[in-house]
């Protein structure tokens, strides 16, 4: 089963009142550690308790939160620092007086909220929790059916996520020979073993169990029962186990309080009796399971009785038929006296537990479940989007618009970006309304923030790490507002993402996973559609170079953002490349860039010849550089925004990177050559900020010659039909 991108990963909190021995908590320990697995980071917020060592051992992160008595009003800050310092994207609280706190908190701060029932209540007891989760979670049918009919709660907000087992952590072993010299067990004997808290509810079945020991002694001669747990009803417990031996004159029944070791425990049994997830356990040992809980008894889980036995959290959710010492002596003494049946039910259980609650495929139902609530808290109408100035940077979020549109096909999007790169997104079917970012400065962007407020957003996102753009977000009166920790005036985000960094790929599609989306499409290629208006005016600046050669159509882009001198190559280096091109294959060249980019670009052609090469620069809008580079066979150029326009209309590209990180913010797509040199320094830098780079060494490792030679190659699949090139028409001949 795949693992998740551990870039993706959601920050998820489970809440519990402790870490005692239970069911419970064994359910969010395991389910915590398939998460992580999965690539997500969980945390877990308790009073702690005796599973708190397995826990940490476990690695996961645990904070400590009270929510008992005087302590519930310092637990609920203690739980808001929590979420504000860990940038928890949802919470998921597993008994009553966390779910409580969990809501309180989560409501002031905005943050996801769900509620998992590990079983079935009165509709009295503390009937509200249910009402206030966005989902409700429930191991059990019959669970389900108790909210439905005794809570009246709508169907469609309750989901059945099974019992989940670590079937490697329980699995078929020995008897542990160690433990039973510890215990002074007789090596071989039949054995019941019977895990479970010893609360009034679940402790009538190791009272029926003591009870039928004197029956099963006739039966099955030497039978011995131990039974593991801790709760109000541990002591008559005890001492019912006591008066047995005595009647019996043997130690015939242990009674072992609470238990860390359950594996070992399990390991010593010849069948088990037990319910919820202790029966499922039990079955994943490979050991035959007689399901009695605070449900009544339901016997022996076969295959004919498995379905019951699931929907009823194996007699615990659902009323069964009474429990009497009379019926489990019965079914144990049977099972006890058939070495044959306690194979087949062992096999059989395990078989079951493996294939249908192994803790990895609970955990991938329950991430899908998280990733559903994420998305429909929102219910967004309207979403507005807040993108960077830069083109490059927007090409990285068309993947993100697409996912929305996706996920709400009905809403209304308005993407916020600079007027000059708005043909670039207006055409792509992805958002149905263009809103001009200002210039710098607060009061734009009040007044723009003022006028979004209008439209009534239920959702922003802002890719953008501005102030003023968070700003914007927070005056639109979006309730749900979504950025990174890393934004300046993030405390105007109530949904922070945790991920740092300079814009790139993973940093934008982490947002959106972060909103329960799961992109289809992880790379920009294909996404940009262009105006009639836009396709003409590239193809007119074309025509109207009238370049000669019968050669393939190269873009070079040598020039650097304002903010990206430190990525630049030599303008010496270029023009040698673009020589080298035109004189072995007859290329045509157009330079392009901005217009600070205009004397580069005839620096660079000057020895190309005046009929095989012409200078763009400055001289297209973004959108009319994306017809242009849609006719051009491939691009050269460094780490820029043309480089990426290029990608996104399906041109293999040659990159030069030096400074920025290929792997990070290199072009997406098939057919491309990158070339970069390593120099053991920090990567991405911006120059000269990191010491001792005065020369940018990493730029200067690149030669001519390769640069070359990446081109022919690109040249030569073109030749060959390995990749597809431009369109571009063939103005005169050489």
């Amino acid at each position: 089963m795949a693992s998740a991108d551990p870039q993706s990963g959601l920050t998820i909190l489970h809440v519990l009142s402790w870490l005692n021995y239970g069911g419970v908590e064994s359910y969010a320990i395991r389910l915590s550690r398939a998460l992580r697995e999965r690539g997500h980071r969980v945390l877990i917020a308790s009073s702690g308790g005796q599973m708190l060592p397995e826990l940490e051992a476990s690695g996961l992160e645990h904070f400590q939160v009270d929510f008992t008595g005087a302590r519930l009003l310092p637990g609920l800050v203690r739980l808001r620092h929590l979420l504000e310092e860990q940038h928890v994207d949802l919470v998921n609280a597993h008994n009553w007086r966390a779910g409580m706190a969990s809501y309180l908190t989560c409501r002031r701060a905005g943050v996801p909220y769900l509620f998992t029932v590990h079983g079935t209540r009165r509709p009295l007891h503390r009937r509200g929790v249910f009402y206030w989760s966005k989902r409700v979670l429930v191991v059990s049918e019959a669970s389900r059916r108790n909210l439905v009919q005794g809570f009246r709660l709508p169907a469609d907000r309750i989901v059945v996520s099974r019992i989940g087992v670590d079937c490697q952590q329980f699995r078929e072993q020995p008897a542990d020979e160690e433990m039973e010299r510890k215990l002074d067990l007789r090596p071989g004997a039949p054995r019941i073993v019977h895990v479970s808290r010893f609360s009034r509810g679940k402790a009538p079945v190791a009272i029926a169990l003591i009870a039928c020991m004197s029956l099963l002694e006739q039966a099955v001669p030497n039978v011995e029962l131990v039974l593991a747990g801790q709760g109000p009803e541990e002591g008559a417990i005890s001492r019912q186990a006591e008066e047995m031996n005595q009647r019996l004159g043997r130690r015939a029944v242990l009674a072992l309080g609470g238990r860390p070791d359950v594996p070992r425990l399990l390991s010593l049994a010849s069948v088990v009796v037990a319910t919820a997830t202790v029966a499922l356990e039990a079955m994943a040992s490979g050991k035959p399971v007689i399901a009695a809980g605070k449900g009544g008894y339901l016997g022996p889980v076969t295959p004919e009785s498995l379905g019951q036995a699931e929907a009823s959290c194996f007699a615990d959710h659902e009323e069964m038929p009474p429990l009497t010492g009379d019926s489990l002596a019965a079914d144990l003494g049977r099972l006890l006296s058939s070495p044959a049946d306690l194979a087949r039910l062992g096999a059989f259980g395990r078989q079951a537990a493996v294939s249908r609650h192994s803790v990895a495929q609970v955990a991938e139902e329950v991430e899908g479940v998280y990733h559903r609530a994420l998305c429909q808290r929102d219910r967004a109408k309207r979403i507005v989007v807040f993108h960077l100035n830069q083109i490059g940077d927007l090409m990285f979020t068309l993947p993100a618009l697409k996912a929305l549109r996706e996920a709400f096909p009905g809403a209304h999007i308005t993407s916020v970006l600079r007027p000059h790169l708005a043909g670039l997104v207006s055409h792509s079917g992805l958002v149905d309304e263009i809103a001009h970012r200002p210039p710098g400065g607060p009061w734009p962007a009040i007044r723009l923030g003022l006028t979004l407020r209008g439209q009534r957003p239920d959702l922003a996102i802002t890719f953008s790490q501005s102030a003023t753009m968070a700003l914007c977000a927070w005056l639109s009166g979006a309730p749900h507002r979504v950025g990174y920790v890393d934004s300046d005036l993030c405390r105007l985000l109530n949904h922070r993402v945790q991920v740092r960094g300079i814009p790139c790929p993973a940093k934008v599609l982490r947002l959106v996973k972060s909103l329960g989306l799961a992109p289809a499409q992880a790379d920009y290629v294909g996404m940009v559609r262009l105006s009639p208006e836009d396709l003409a005016g590239g193809q007119e600046l074309l025509d109207g170079c009238e370049l000669w050669g019968a050669g393939p159509l190269i873009a070079l882009a040598p020039g650097e953002s304002s903010a990206g001198s430190h990525k630049s190559w030599s303008a010496s280096g270029f023009r040698e490349v673009a020589t080298a091109l035109v004189r072995v294959h007859h290329a045509r060249l157009v330079v392009v860039g901005s217009e600070r980019d205009r004397m580069l670009g005839y620096e660079v052609i000057t020895s190309s010849g005046q009929r095989e090469a012409c200078n763009l620069a400055g001289r297209t809008t973004p959108a009319q550089l994306a017809a242009v580079l849609a006719q051009c066979d491939l691009l050269i150029g460094i780490d820029s925004g043309p480089m990426h326009v290029a990608a996104a209309m399906g041109r293999p590209v040659v990159g030069l990177f030096g400074p920025s990180d290929p792997g990070r913010t290199g072009p997406m797509g098939e057919g491309h050559e990158v070339i970069f040199h390593q120099q053991g320094c920090w990567r991405p830098c911006i120059h000269p900020v990191v010491p001792n780079c005065t020369v940018r060494r990493c730029m200067e490792a690149i030669t001519v010659e390769e640069v070359v030679a990446a081109a022919e190659r690109i040249i030569t699949r073109l030749s060959n039909g390995e990749v597809s090139g431009g369109g571009g028409a063939v103005h005169g001949t050489r």
